[in-house]
């Protein structure tokens, strides 16, 4: 069996990755091929919006010394990981979701030679309303936040979607991407 797509999801807090993210996954699911992966991190889910497994720091750090990870990266102060059953997905032919770091997508780039890189993005005031809004974090930590944004600008992406219109269009495009890549 060919090995899958990991298509890598990044882009800055406030950009709208879990909406895009939890609308494609109604379109596409285990039947047609694809898994998305759920994330440990150790934060808890404020909002309820994202998916994703709370574990302490301690418990993190037994689970990375275990190998238990084929991804995983610190930002915020937090810990993310992506289970090592993500090897096994891929080399089963099933195409994978990943919400993944831009600070990390150029090690796992080296690690896994089908990743698509997807980047998130939306204009600088749009992020600002989206992060005062979801009321998750202080001003300050927003401050941070839309810093961290600027060091990421000139990295390449394989396709950028502007989510400035409708949460649909920014469905379709990522859609219609995922549709090109895993048909070729």
């Amino acid at each position: 069996m060919h090995k899958g797509f990991i298509f890598y999801v990044i882009g800055s807090s406030g950009v709208g990755k879990d909406a895009i993210i939890n609308e494609v996954k109604k379109k596409l699911n285990f039947e047609k091929g694809f898994i998305f992966a759920t994330r440990f991190i150790t934060r808890p889910n404020a909002d309820g919006n994202e998916q994703h497994i709370q574990l302490s720091k301690e418990d993190f750090t037994n689970r990375m010394d275990q190998k238990l990870f084929s991804l995983h990266w610190e930002a915020h102060d937090n810990f993310y990981g992506i289970g090592i059953e993500l090897e096994s997905w891929i080399s089963n032919g099933f195409h994978v979701v990943v919400n993944g770091s831009r600070a990390y997508a150029d090690i796992a780039k080296l690690k896994y030679p089908t990743i698509k890189t997807i980047l998130i993005d939306a204009d600088k005031s749009v992020i600002y309303e989206r992060l005062i809004g979801r009321k998750r974090e202080s001003q300050e930590l927003i401050e941070k936040r839309m810093e961290r944004n600027e060091k990421f600008q000139d990295m390449s992406f394989d396709l950028i979607i502007k989510n400035v219109s409708t949460l649909e269009k920014a469905v379709d495009t990522f859609l219609h991407f995922i549709n090109q890549t895993t048909t070729n």
